[in-house]
């Protein structure tokens, strides 16, 4: 998106967020969080970031395509319980060096995985982030052509357009007239100032150009204060306003221009740090990126039952809709940067529109806040809704977080706020605060709720990151329970076989807050409950209603050829049950639950690449799990396709058996095809269509249902 057209994109986008309401009360159950690149030297460096910590598995295909799929386990944390949201999408900034690219959220029920699709193909890497919520791909700049001939000496300059009568211009048209009058004359300063070899004086004419507002005269501006830059022995600087110009215009004539300038640079000496910090500060440039989306759903469902009562079979049918939404998301970013700051606005909305009586419909804000991070002093500010970074801050939250860089490789951080889970009653306020040193990070945080503790907490987060090796330890202390509330080791090992992956995670479940006590009570008030009993009275109920989990994990991902690729998994997991709690209908009284004994799942996956068509991707997985209580199996089949015109094809087929400890058998079986189409890089249109078969067979009653469903949406990138 040119920066020309980045005003109108905005009166849109701020009409948008006026009408998008305030947030409904419901849990945000989003995974993606946001996409930044870094220009590092072995490339361009995309982080993508979930909003839930995730363990990485594995990829496909293994280093270059139009189409990468990412496979990740969801890690358990505060809120593992809210159910991921397919079809998430986001976009990545702009930048002339790479493909662009989007980021869609697949299968998050079955085999969860990221799709990021390239505008072209591209070689890239990845590997898991540097703490348990983010992924990396590295993706290598694209050569650009360069041309052989002679470069212009001169910039070539448009004439000045005829004016139409003042009276006949819009206010709009007639500051875009203005604009372009001053910027023409800047033109023809810097042009002048090269010609006369004053190369200082033709940097400042075009930077007071680049300072107006976009004009018919701003992409040729970046270009050549490139060259004076260059011209001025600005190597350094020169290269940046290269880089930025093939962000902005990839495109075109000027573009190649560019892009061989940029090549020539390549050897020269670098202009010495004192000499660079003399020179002026170059001009924030702005960005608008983002999509808007809207999709509907619609499912319709059959249940046939046969069942026995009083030695009596009775059947019955029954039809009837369960599904028909339409779910509207905005997601827009404006970025700055300059040699100083780097700042961005964001903000993200899902409307959701239900036309069954028995559902309400939801607006939900999952994000809006700014953030300015100054690249000289090392301090970052952030204010307003925003997912969490960790340092005990247990999920979304509106507030404050800000960082400050006060020694080399040191960070003090601090964050304040309140809970945005959409819970019932009171949101908790907390604050906290951390240090980070190296690898090695360690916080502390205080949180209420009403007029309560909620929880209080230290804890210390460790983080290795080299080469084909990764580790992520986590430890939280509750000093108020006096328990520990998580501890976690995971981590990535390449070997000359493959590459594995482990992880041994052992928490409380829910993490551990006062208003575990609330499970089961007739009041969403935790004061409501202090009325009737003790501070600690209520600590312990809380600890009643809170269980234990403990889980173990290794996997491990092998190449087997050029196209295909195997992996494995074997995990066990254990939680507790929890004892009879309460004495009153205020607090609720709660049975005994048991727990569900040690589950045991293996999970083997096959991945194959280009086997009948260039760029189609072919998965097979099968899944087995078994413990006390249930045992199943699960297959699970899935083809991509993408067509030269556009067009692009999903096709998949789940499996599923289970049976009980009461000698209950169900399977299901759910085909689904989906089709989608890009039109050039700014519009996609994608509809699904699925059938789902499930058979119950138990003592007293067998029911079969049938559900067909599909869904269609448009999406606007920009």
């Amino acid at each position: 998106m040119s920066i020309y057209q980045t005003s109108r994109v905005r009166r849109i986008l701020l009409a948008l967020s006026m009408v998008a309401g305030a947030c409904s009360g419901v849990a945000v159950a989003q995974p993606l969080d946001d996409v930044s690149l870094e220009y590092q030297n072995q490339g361009i460096v995309a982080t993508i970031r979930l909003t839930g910590p995730v363990q990485y598995l594995r990829h496909f295909p293994e280093s270059h395509g139009k189409t990468l799929e990412i496979y990740y386990d969801r890690v358990q944390g505060a809120a593992s319980t809210e159910t991921w949201v397919d079809n998430e999408v986001r976009k990545s900034p702009p930048s002339g060096l790479i493909p662009s690219f989007t980021v869609t959220s697949r299968d998050q029920q079955t085999r969860p995985k990221l799709v990021i699709e390239f505008a072209r193909e591209a070689e890239y890497s990845v590997a898991p982030g540097k703490d348990n919520r983010s992924l990396l791909v590295t993706i290598r700049p694209e050569k650009r052509p360069v041309g052989t001939g002679p470069l212009p000496f001169l910039p070539a300059i448009k004439p000045e357009a005829a004016a139409p009568p003042a009276a006949a211009l819009s206010a709009e048209e007639a500051n875009l007239a203005e604009n372009n009058r001053q910027a023409r004359v800047l033109m023809v300063q810097g042009r002048d100032a090269l010609a006369a070899k004053t190369n200082e004086a033709a940097v400042d004419a075009f930077n007071k150009l680049l300072m107006l507002p976009p004009n018919d005269y701003t992409q040729d501006g970046q270009e050549w204060v490139g060259v004076a830059r260059e011209r001025a022995a600005q190597t350094d600087k020169a290269r940046i306003e290269y880089e930025l110009y093939l962000r902005l215009y990839p495109e075109g004539e000027s573009a190649e221009r560019v892009a061989q300038r940029l090549a020539g640079l390549a050897g020269q000496v670098k202009v010495p740090a004192v000499a660079a910090a003399e020179e002026k500060k170059q001009v924030a440039r702005w960005m608008t990126f983002g999509n808007i989306s809207s999709r509907y759903y619609y499912g319709t469902s059959r249940i046939d039952s046969l069942y026995t009562f009083n030695n009596v079979a009775t059947t019955s049918s029954d039809s009837f809709n369960d599904q028909s939404m339409l779910i509207t998301s905005v997601d827009v970013s404006e970025r700055y940067a300059s040699e100083e700051y780097d700042g961005r606005l964001v903000f993200r909305d899902v409307n959701t529109r239900n036309f069954l009586s028995n559902q309400p419909s939801q607006n939900r804000v999952s994000s809006a806040y700014g953030e300015i991070k100054n690249r000289t002093q090392d301090y970052m500010l952030r204010l307003g809704r925003q997912p969490s970074a960790g340092a005990g801050v247990l999920g979304r939250f509106t507030g404050l977080s800000g960082s400050y860089g006060f020694a080399q490789d040191m960070h003090v951080k601090g964050v304040a706020g309140s809970m945005s889970d959409y819970s019932q009653g009171s949101q908790p306020v907390f604050a906290g605060a951390s240090l980070d040193k190296g690898p090695l990070s360690i916080y502390a945080i205080s949180q209420r709720v009403d007029s309560a503790t909620d929880r209080r907490a230290v804890g210390t987060e460790y983080r290795y990151f080299e080469g084909n090796k990764t580790a992520f330890a986590l430890l939280d202390y509750d000093t108020y329970f006096k328990e520990v509330n998580a501890a976690q080791v995971m981590g990535t090992v390449g070997t000359t076989v493959g590459t594995v992956n482990f992880m041994v995670d052992h928490r409380k479940t829910p993490s551990l807050s006062i208003r575990n006590a609330l499970a089961g009570a007739s009041t969403p008030s935790v004061d409501a409950l202090l009325q009737t009993m003790s501070a600690s009275s209520l600590r312990e109920l809380a600890l009643q209603r809170t269980a234990l989990s403990n889980m173990g994990q290794v996997g491990i991902t092998v190449p087997l050829a050029k196209k295909w690729q195997a992996g494995g998994d074997f995990r066990l997991s254990n939680t507790t049950g929890l004892p009879a709690s309460g004495t009153t209908a205020l607090e609720g009284i709660l049975a005994a639950t048991p727990g569900r004994g040690t589950e045991k799942t293996v999970t083997g996956q096959l991945i194959g690449s280009g086997l009948y068509m260039k760029g189609d991707i072919w998965s097979g997985s099968i899944s087995i799990n078994t413990s006390s209580v249930v045992s199943g199996s699960s297959l699970f089949l899935y083809n991509h396709t993408q067509f030269e015109s556009g067009w692009a094809m999903d096709t998949s087929l789940q499996m599923y058996r289970q049976k009980d400890q009461f000698g209950s058998y169900m399977r299901r079986n759910s085909p689904m095809v989906r089709g989608a189409y890009r039109l050039k890089e700014q519009f996609y249109f994608d509809a699904d269509l699925g059938y789902e078969f499930t058979k119950f067979t138990g003592a007293q009653q067998i029911s079969k249902t049938n559900r067909y469903f599909y869904s269609a949406g448009l999406r606007w990138d920009f």
